[in-house]
């Protein structure tokens, strides 16, 4: 038996992409409801419930971005490992989501999905902040009777670590949300501070890469660095539109 792996749901009439399938040999079929395609492939059934091999996963990702990646216009990609057991069940998920997916594909058109990370050099902040405030490399110094009469230095300077951090996360995120229609903090890997994904138009991509040029400089040398990457299909908006309410 087989079942059905789905990619991506774009508008109705879009044509397919070109590009190969999740498996090798498995062409790209279009299922139309209410006005909306989902992309997909038929797969054995179980395609994944074995899937620990992370090589074999990883170019499983790579293949279902290129399909994604490929549809030639609006498009709603979803998270790997969508598979249902039939079309039946693929349809009635579809139509059951139609107008939240038609607003959502709306939303998208002439978008693309950045990335932005604020990253930590913990060594490189410390040292920057010491040298900014002189306290903060002051040994700590007590009374008469042994009592502290400052923070101690450590618990000083990861005060102040973490009040920058902060301020830096809140004047990105309000860079961010003035120019992205819709913006969406991001889990931080290791060493990151904070992170997002800006779906942004054309006019706004162009003006936040040169707005988040002058932040890095802004913050180069201090130990807080800005990355940022694109453009992406919707992932994170996409997501989020295809969250079961």
């Amino acid at each position: 038996m087989s079942a059905l792996y789905a990619y991506a749901v774009t508008m109705g009439g879009m044509p397919l992409p070109q590009a190969p399938g999740i498996l090798p040999g498995l062409p790209l079929l279009a299922l139309d409801e209410a006005g909306l395609t989902v992309l997909a492939s038929q797969v054995p059934e179980g395609f994944f419930d074995a899937a620990e091999d992370p090589d074999w996963l990883g170019a499983r990702a790579e293949a279902h971005h290129r399909v994604v990646a490929a549809v030639p216009g609006p498009t709603l990609p979803l998270a790997l490992g969508a598979v249902f057991p039939d079309p039946g069940s693929l349809r009635l998920w579809l139509r059951q989501r139609a107008r939240r997916f038609g607003c959502a594909l709306a939303a998208v058109s002439g978008c693309a999905e950045w990335s932005v990370t604020l990253e930590e050099d913990v060594a490189q902040h410390a040292a920057w902040l010491r040298q900014a405030d002189p306290d903060l490399a002051r040994p700590a110094t007590s009374d008469e009777i042994g009592q502290p009469t400052a923070p101690r230095p450590g618990a000083a300077l990861l005060a102040a670590r973490q009040a920058r951090r902060r301020q830096a996360a809140q004047d990105l995120a309000r860079l961010l949300g003035a120019e992205a229609r819709h913006l969406a903090p991001t889990r931080p890997e290791a060493g990151a501070v904070a992170g997002w994904a800006a779906l942004l138009a054309g006019d706004a991509q162009r003006r936040l890469r040169k707005a988040l040029d002058t932040a890095a400089m802004d913050l180069a040398g201090t130990g807080l660095v800005l990355s940022l990457a694109g453009p992406f299909p919707p992932y994170a908006y996409a997501r989020e539109a295809a969250r079961d309410a």
